[in-house]
Parts: structure tokens; C-alpha cells; sequence
């Protein structure tokens, strides 16, 4: 199969092995090319990102090369919000295909499962950071290996923290040329800070020449509870309100970056005359709707496959819904708080 394993080790990229673990050979361009020997020409290279409590080093469960990465994905008993979607199979990879006819998928996983007592959502977020760098290697190599081609992701909560502090050193690093092989980024439930997230964006804005990576940011309402739990957790900023991206999104005037509430019905309808049919029940919570509904997997393939067509201004010059219902709309009346949008008070400086 044309599917690369990769375990991060800290900052380094390490080719997956169970046994030999953070010993395992560090990921190599020879390792690139044996992954998929005949890639075709419009075939996309597409690197999965997990998100919290995930471990590539973990039990079975808990190891997203046995769930979300796998073909066939260990199952436990009770599977009650169905986390355990195999993300190659939905975005359109199989394991029959050995030579890359179907695209490269880079499966990368992190230590995003601290065993600390407490702080563990804020050794994740910080852990996030170096795998931010093991991912920038990442893409460093494959194009390297494969020059001119775009390099996609998709990445769930906490993962997206990971694809932008790749952005983010790229731009700090003035690789113009790497910021350039990134493609589509399609975040699922971004779990990372609007501020952190704009701050990205202005670094990559003085960098870039031309080109860039474009962000797909899948939101939902149902995510609000979590979006609350990143906000209350995440490590504090100086002078700054903790916002999550999911709370408003911030695709507003910006050329590379679009909000799509996949569970607003509008959006949905929209979609469906697309030919993208979102299903699934209105949810009051649920971090994994954003994968794991019916359609979301076949969305993010035609984004990352049928380029032209969802391309973000083709889908604007389309009226693509970009409002997002309330937060907390998902919520009974009386536990719904008032919301007001917080982007004028951080800036919305169009990228």
C-alpha cells in the first residue's frame, strides 16, 4: 500500500516500528520514494494529523495507527460516537494500491497522550509544538522527493495546532519554498487559539511569494463544548483573550482560509447540490461529527482530489454559506450563554 507510518519523536520524524519505537530510523527521502514508487502525476500527498489523547506508542486503541490511520481499524465493544472511522479508506486510498496510483498518505503521529497526573492537555498542547517541526521535516523531505507537488493535510482538534506551528517556523525560517509546497489543509474541529492562528497568518503573509497553503477549517456548533474545554485549558496569554477558532472562525476577508459549519443546515443544503451529502442527526456535543458523520470523509477527498472545482474562490464566487449559526445553539435555552463575535477586538487583517 502507498501509506507512509511516521512516529514523532519530539522535534524528530521517525519511520513507525512498534518495537524499536523512539529508536526506530529517522524518516529518509529513500523511505519516500519505496512508499509509493509510481505516485501519479495528479495524485494527491496527503499527511493525517490526530488530535488529543492519541499516542502512536500507545495500547491499541489509543494508537492512531490501529484506529484512524488503519484500514481496518481496532474497534472497542462499545463505540458509542464511532471515533474509529478509517481516515485513508474515506479520503479515497486502499490497500491494494502499492505504487501510488491512488496518492502518497503519510499517517503522523505524535505523542499527544501525556502521562502526567495533571497539566495533560497543556504538556499536549506544548508537545504540539515539536511535532510541529517534525512535521515540517516531514514536508521538507517529500519535496524534496517529490518537487512541485502540493502536500495536503488533515488534521483533527489538536492536530491542526501542529500543521500551523509547521507554518509558523517555515515563515520564521523564510522557507518561501516550503510554505509554497503546502496545499490544502483541511482542520477538522481546529482545537488551537483564533490568536495563535491569526499571529500564523501575518508571519506567513511577509514570507510567502505567490503561493501558500490554503485552510479548509470544518466547524460545528456541536464542537462547542470542546471548544470551551481548549479555551479553559490552554495555557494563558498575556493581554489576551483565550478564543478558540471554532468559536467564530476567522476566514472572514481572507483570501486562504475558509469556515464551513458542516452542521449548519444551510451549508448542508448547499453542499448537497454540490453533490457532497452530509448526513447524521443534529448532535448537542460531539468532538468527532466533524469525521465521523456520514459525507465528511467523501467532502475533504473531492477537496483534496477534484482540486479545480473546490478550489476556496470558485467556492466563494459560488455563494458558499460562510456564517456560522450562535454558539452554543446547540445547547438547551437555558444553559446557552450570549456570544458575541471576538474578532474586532484581535484584528482581521486580511491573508
Amino acid at each position: 500500500m502507498a501509506m507512509l507510518r511516521i512516529s514523532a519523536s519530539g522535534a524528530t520524524a521517525r519511520l513507525h516500528d512498534p518495537e524499536r519505537r523512539e529508536d526506530a530510523p529517522a524518516l529518509t527521502c529513500a523511505a519516500i520514494r519505496e512508499a509509493a514508487p509510481a505516485l501519479a502525476p495528479r495524485a494527491p500527498v496527503v499527511i493525517l494529523i490526530h488530535g488529543y489523547r492519541y499516542d502512536p506508542h500507545a495500547a491499541p486503541l489509543a494508537n492512531p495507527h490501529e484506529t484512524l490511520f488503519a484500514f481496518d481499524p481496532v474497534r472497542p465493544r462499545a463505540d458509542r460516537w464511532q471515533k474509529t472511522e478509517s481516515w485513508p479508506r474515506g479520503l479515497g486510498f486502499t490497500p491494494e494500491d502499492v505504487e501510488g496510483h491512488e496518492g502518497l498518505c503519510i499517517a503522523f503521529g505524535w505523542s499527544a497522550r501525556p502521562r502526567a497526573r495533571f497539566g495533560r492537555f497543556c504538556a499536549a498542547y506544548a508537545n504540539a509544538e515539536r511535532a510541529g517541526r517534525a512535521l515540517l521535516r516531514t514536508v521538507e523531505l517529500v519535496a524534496r522527493v517529490h518537487p512541485g507537488r502540493p502536500i495536503d493535510f488533515v488534521a483533527h482538534s489538536l492536530g491542526a495546532r501542529v500543521v500551523l506551528c509547521a507554518m509558523r517556523l517555515a515563515a520564521q525560517r523564510r522557507r518561501h519554498d516550503l510554505l509554497n509546497a503546502m496545499g490544502r489543509a483541511i482542520m477538522l474541529g481546529p482545537a488551537e487559539l483564533a490568536v495563535v492562528a491569526r499571529a500564523t497568518l501575518a508571519t506567513m503573509r511577509g514570507v510567502r511569494r505567490g503561493g501558500g497553503p490554503c485552510v479548509y477549517a470544518m466547524l460545528a456548533r456541536e464542537n462547542d463544548v470542546f471548544d470551551a474545554l481548549l479555551e479553559h485549558f490552554a495555557p494563558r496569554l498575556p493581554l489576551r483573550r483565550k478564543i478558540g477558532i471554532g468559536a467564530s472562525g476567522i476566514g472572514a476577508g481572507r483570501r486562504s482560509w475558509l469556515d464551513l459549519q458542516i452542521d449548519h443546515p444551510e451549508t448542508r443544503a448547499w453542499l448537497a447540490e454540490r453533490g457532497a451529502v452530509i448526513g447524521g442527526e443534529p448532535r448537542r456535543a460531539c468532538h468527532w461529527g466533524v469525521y465521523n458523520r456520514p459525507g465528511t470523509l467523501a467532502l475533504y477527498a473531492a477537496i483534496l482530489r477534484d482540486r479545480p472545482r473546490w478550489a476556496i474562490p470558485v467556492l466563494r464566487e459560488e455563494g458558499v454559506p460562510e456564517d456560522l449559526e450562535p454558539r452554543w445553539s446547540r445547547m438547551p435555552w437555558f444553559l446557552r450563554r450570549r456570544g458575541r463575535r471576538p474578532v474586532a477586538a484581535e484584528g482581521n487583517a486580511a491573508t
